[in-house]
């Protein structure tokens, strides 16, 4: 199969000098985008699963920092946000039909990476929404011998009251045909709107400013709320999710203790079941654990290296 490249903003996102992106069509004709960052002696592959809004490019300088360990990076723009298929007429508004639909960007960066034959082993890293996505898919791992997560999105941070209301508000939305609006309280504006100081993501400026210029130089990554649809389907999801058992893969998770997008409760809870699993929590730190400062991300990187060295061969062949 051939696969077009597409761009790479390695000026903003100052990953490991190696690199390159190639378009790929998903099982029901969405284009993504997949991003590659190569080790110069690779000894395996991290496939970095983003979060909702975020974009190939935010993930530079954690692939450097894995490159750095001997590790080939993988990443992708999920469908509707990034480079990818932006998926209503507001390209800025963050929608999905149902989550189920991530899967399929999932399965279709696997395919790539095997036809580029990615050094094996492999092993994954979710983020937030990239969280509940993993989580989902290794309930069927063919692929990977073990995962990471940051602050994984296993729940939303809501009030009993409020996640009530939002749940039947998204299904009623549905049959008022209003599913692809803003979700109350949202707008085109994303997180990089909001000034420093009342950001929920990180407490480092210097990594705030390096997410802020990404976004500033190339527009086109930027994206706004989510669709009224998509809170309603990612509550939906976290749910099922909550009710499954763990997968039976080696899981190192890390929660931050200043958490203010994902439920907490949830994390926590699904890691006291999760044989072979391990939680760290990150002090002082927002829901960017990975964007913290410098000494943080080296850190985090460190402990998941060591983690995927000790588990690697355990799952797949």
């Amino acid at each position: 199969m051939d696969y077009n490249p597409s761009p790479l903003y390695n000026d903003v996102s100052q990953g490991p000098a190696d690199c390159s992106a190639f378009w790929v069509m998903t099982d029901d004709k969405v284009k993504i985008r997949v991003g590659l960052w190569r080790a110069k002696s690779p000894i395996g592959t991290v496939f970095i699963c983003p979060g909702r809004s975020e974009y190939i490019e935010k993930y530079g300088k954690t692939a450097k920092l894995f490159t750095e360990h001997g590790y080939t990076s993988v990443s992708l723009d999920w469908r509707g946000q990034g480079l990818a298929d932006r998926l209503t007429s507001n390209t800025l508004l963050g929608h999905v039909d149902t989550f189920s639909d991530y899967l399929k960007d999932l399965d279709s960066a696997i395919k790539w990476a095997h036809n580029f034959d990615l050094p094996k082993p492999w092993f994954v890293l979710g983020h937030s929404m990239g969280g509940a996505i993993i989580l989902r898919a290794l309930h069927q791992n063919k692929y990977f011998d073990a995962v990471a997560f940051s602050c994984p999105m296993w729940g939303i941070k809501l009030s009993p009251a409020l996640r009530i209301f939002a749940f039947f508000y998204g299904n009623l939305s549905k049959l008022l045909k209003i599913d692809k609006n803003f979700a109350p309280s949202t707008s085109e504006k994303g997180y990089f709107d909001e000034s420093f100081a009342d950001n929920p993501l990180t407490n480092d400026h210097e990594t705030w400013q390096y997410l802020l210029d990404q976004v500033n130089k190339y527009p086109s990554l930027k994206l706004g709320g989510p669709s009224i649809r998509w809170v309603n389907s990612a509550l939906k999801e976290t749910f099922q999710l909550s009710k499954l058992p763990s997968p039976k893969i080696p899981c190192i998770t890390f929660l931050a203790e200043d958490e203010r997008i994902v439920d907490p409760i949830r994390v926590r809870n699904r890691m006291k079941v999760w044989t072979n699993g391990e939680l760290n929590f990150v002090p002082s730190a927002r829901h960017e654990v990975l964007m913290e400062n410098s000494t943080i991300q080296k850190n985090i990187i460190r402990k998941i290296v060591a983690f995927f060295q000790s588990n690697e061969g355990l799952i797949t062949s």
